[in-house]
């Protein structure tokens, strides 16, 4: 084989590796983001909850207010090379794996959203980023939310004892 035949046959093994990892039905749930219902008039429980679960697993909580949790975490593993390859370039940031979760009050409960992207700053300071509705990263957060929404309705206060293990880097954590 010549360079020019490897090349084109890594670039496309790279492009079927970014279609599988892509590739997913979308969330179910009414605005097709990752969501959950949690039956506590408590937002700032179900937020610290959240928090918790975030710097459970590794990811950094890098904002908290009384509506959101902004949690996030350096792509530095092969999940990171692919992105930097779709995203940016050499001279690009490492890519970094984002997630916000916005609560509001709903009745009696509060109900969150999560709003998880990746995105790198090219060398000139523009931001790209790719939003994540489907695949395995979306599903994750969704049973992440579920989970601890579950502890809720069991206690009626919360535990923040959820399995954080679904969320995005958790595996790694782990090993």
């Amino acid at each position: 084989m010549n360079q020019k035949q490897i090349k084109t046959l890594m670039l496309s093994a790279l492009a079927l590796s970014l279609a599988a990892c892509a590739s997913g039905a979308p969330i179910n749930t009414p605005s097709g983001w990752p969501e959950a219902l949690f039956e506590t008039p408590e937002k700032t429980q179900v937020l610290d909850s959240i928090a918790s679960g975030c710097a459970d697993r590794g990811l950094h909580v890098t904002n908290q207010t009384s509506t959101h949790v902004m949690c996030e975490r350096t792509m530095d593993d092969l999940g990171g090379v692919f992105a930097q390859a779709l995203l940016g370039n050499s001279y690009s940031t490492t890519p970094q794996m984002k997630i916000r979760f916005s609560a509001f009050q709903t009745g009696e409960n509060v109900r969150v959203q999560a709003h998880p992207w990746v995105e790198t700053q090219m060398a000139l300071g523009q931001i790209n980023r790719v939003d994540i509705k489907t695949g395995r990263t979306a599903s994750d957060i969704q049973n992440f939310l579920t989970d601890l929404s579950r502890t809720f309705e069991r206690t009626g206060t919360g535990t923040g004892t959820a399995d954080a293990s679904s969320l995005p880097g958790a595996k790694e954590r782990q090993n």
